[in-house]
């Protein structure tokens, strides 16, 4: 079965918080080719969780559509799948 992936919006840099559109699905890359980044997700009362990204790495990140994500060197895209 074949997985099919819809952008649902641009492409934007997250080096501050942003909910990437009130997604509950993004996409997240790491632009470096060297460098570590680290994502950092957040909600309205903490930080609940840090990932880190090798250079060119990308994590599709499940959230809640207030969740924020911020991480320097990182752009993200809000998407959907269909199966």
């Amino acid at each position: 079965m074949t997985t099919v992936l819809k952008v649902l919006g641009t492409e934007i840099s997250i080096a501050s918080a942003n909910t990437v559109g009130n997604t509950t699905l993004a996409r997240v890359l790491n632009t470096s080719t060297s460098s570590i980044a680290v994502l950092t997700i957040a909600n309205t009362t903490a930080t609940y969780a840090n990932v880190t990204l090798a250079p060119s790495e990308r994590v599709d990140v499940v959230k809640a559509t207030t969740d924020t994500l911020a991480g320097s060197g990182l752009v993200a895209v809000k998407i959907a799948y269909r199966h």
